[in-house]
């Protein structure tokens, strides 16, 4: 199955609201097990569909460009450009 650029940029957006929803009901109660649990989950399903978007379309951001000794992140389209 093809991975669609819009639909996965979709899903990045949709976890990482919850992640920054979720950090700000830590902020304010540190100690819920379950807040905390949820966070990391989020951050790895995250970090997995920023890989994976990577690996499709080019970097996500410039914290991801480094492969090796080369610079990627003017190599493909930027990703607000095109995908909508």
């Amino acid at each position: 199955m093809a991975v669609n650029r819009t639909e996965l940029i979709e899903r990045i957006n949709k976890v990482s609201f919850v992640m920054d929803d979720t950090r700000l009901f830590l902020d304010t109660h540190p100690c819920n097990k379950e807040a905390l649990a949820l966070y990391k989950e989020m951050a790895r399903t995250r970090e997995a569909l920023v890989r994976e978007y990577s690996e499709c379309f080019g970097p996500l951001s410039s914290y991801d460009t480094f492969e090796g000794s080369e610079w990627k992140w003017a190599e493909t389209p930027q990703p607000w450009e095109g995908w909508c």
